[in-house]
């Protein structure tokens, strides 16, 4: 008896599990490759001179002077950070609007969000492990790339999910037959 209702639990659990592990699987698969199989990237350069300034710009990098928006440089005099603190500006919209997001040279990976005005709105950096679980759940620890045995067991997981589905519908099915026979 007791082992019919572990193997009960079992089943039905898998399951209900299943459907969130099969989610997991593929998003974590299409998250480790959006860039690279999935989409590009539409970008759509506003200004007609873009290439001339982006070459600039990276020409001006090489040579050790940093170029940053004007509202970043006016951020500067918040004492949070400096120019030569800077290792990337990004600017986005996440939903409130667009800002700066200025990321720092520091051991804490700090991002400082700088609104158009030059104002800082905040300054965070994510947890020691955070950031670990985010590097191992895309396949890189201390820059070794192991996506692959990401992708392999992805796939693996994949298949276990949708067979172990196929399997307890067989055995549901199974017990339905059998209690109908009984009465």
């Amino acid at each position: 008896m007791f082992r019919r209702s572990v193997l009960n639990l079992h089943l039905y659990i898998g399951l209900i599990l299943s459907v969130t592990i099969l989610m997991l699987s593929v998003t974590g698969f299409y998250l480790n490759h959006q860039h690279g199989w999935f989409h590009k990237q539409n970008v759509h350069y506003l200004h007609p001179d873009y290439d001339e300034i982006a070459e600039n710009a990276n020409n001006l990098a090489k040579q050790g002077e940093k170029t940053v928006p004007e509202a970043v440089e006016i951020a500067t005099a918040s004492e949070l950070f400096s120019i030569s603190d800077i290792m990337s500006v990004n600017y986005a919209s996440h939903g409130l609007g667009y800002f700066y997001y200025v990321h720092l040279n520091d051991d804490r990976g700090t991002i400082v969000v700088v609104t158009e005005k030059g104002e800082v709105a905040k300054s965070y950096s994510d947890s020691t492990i955070k950031k670990w679980m985010y590097d191992l759940h895309v396949g890189i620890v201390d820059g070794f790339k192991f996506v692959f045995i990401n992708d392999i067991t992805t796939f693996g997981i994949i298949f276990l999910t949708i067979s172990g589905i196929i399997l307890s519908i067989r055995i549901l099915k199974s017990k339905v037959k059998r209690a109908r026979k009984k009465s």
